[in-house]
């Protein structure tokens, strides 16, 4: 029982470690996805009016970075009658320059730069190539902690953004109503976890897939002790402060039933 319990919280660590958020140690490093990147590459995909855009709100799906290292960013955009488009860009740096009490800020909501348009004039740019589907190219070299004011960032951000719309969001943003567990969980993960895990839980390069057979392994306790606690000196963060027993609940959900954020 002994050797069980220690090689459980040896694999919780390993998790811990190549997990994505704010560290917490007293020298904090860059987080910075190292082992690979892929350049954004053109596509040969004409581009349509953006009035044909769906009205409602988009996700984004996948992003390429321009460089090797870069922070975990995340998007999201509404489109309204006409192609109107608002949106948030957020990232999440952790450089040594960004004092403590902006980072435990920048985990709980980002540093976030809002646009309302897609002609480059805030950073962002973009096309619609369908109406559900659209690029975003972003280079942005600052943003915004709420409770706290502008950072600028150690090296812009810079790279493109594959984004769609998401019918099941927008029902729920229209429509507001109690949540099911598993529908709370993905609203929790496309908030605060698909920056590091990916969209669909894929993982990132040096960040675990939540389809490993680990992951699926590890029972509830240990599930929410991870996300609970997080791992001092790791870059996994603390989310006791920040989620709701009822998330909690819903994020745990979410990762038995993880198959369930691959697209259809």
């Amino acid at each position: 029982m002994r050797n069980r319990l220690m090689l459980t919280l040896l694999a919780l660590t390993l998790l811990a470690v190549s997990a994505c958020a704010t560290l917490e140690t007293a020298a904090p490093t860059p987080i910075g996805i190292q082992p690979t990147f892929i350049r954004p590459t053109p596509t040969d995909r004409p581009a349509v009016d953006p009035s044909v855009a769906q009205v409602g709100r988009w996700q984004w799906t996948s992003f390429s970075a321009s460089a090797e290292s870069y922070p975990p960013v995340q998007v999201y955009m509404d489109v309204a009658d006409g192609g109107v488009v608002s949106g948030r860009l957020s990232i999440y740096p952790n450089s040594p320059e960004i004092p403590q009490s902006a980072l435990t800020l920048i985990q709980q909501n980002g540093c976030n730069l809002d646009f309302e348009s897609l002609d480059d004039a805030d950073g962002v740019s973009g096309v619609f190539y369908s109406p559900t589907e659209a690029r975003l190219r972003v280079n942005v070299g600052a943003c915004t902690v709420k409770f706290y004011g502008g950072i600028t960032l150690e090296a812009p951000v810079a790279g493109e953004f594959a984004v769609s719309y998401d019918e099941e969001l927008t029902q729920m943003i229209l429509h507001p109503r109690e949540l099911t567990p598993i529908e709370r969980g993905q609203r929790i993960f496309s908030q605060y976890c698909s920056a590091c895990h990916g969209s669909y839980g894929e993982g990132m390069p040096g960040t675990p897939s939540l389809h490993e057979e680990q992951v699926r392994n590890f029972t509830d306790a240990e599930l929410d002790e991870v996300i609970r606690n997080g791992r001092i000196n790791t870059v996994m963060p603390a989310w006791g402060n920040v989620l709701s027993p009822e998330d909690f609940a819903g994020v745990i959900e979410l990762v038995r039933n993880i198959d369930t954020v691959l697209p259809d």
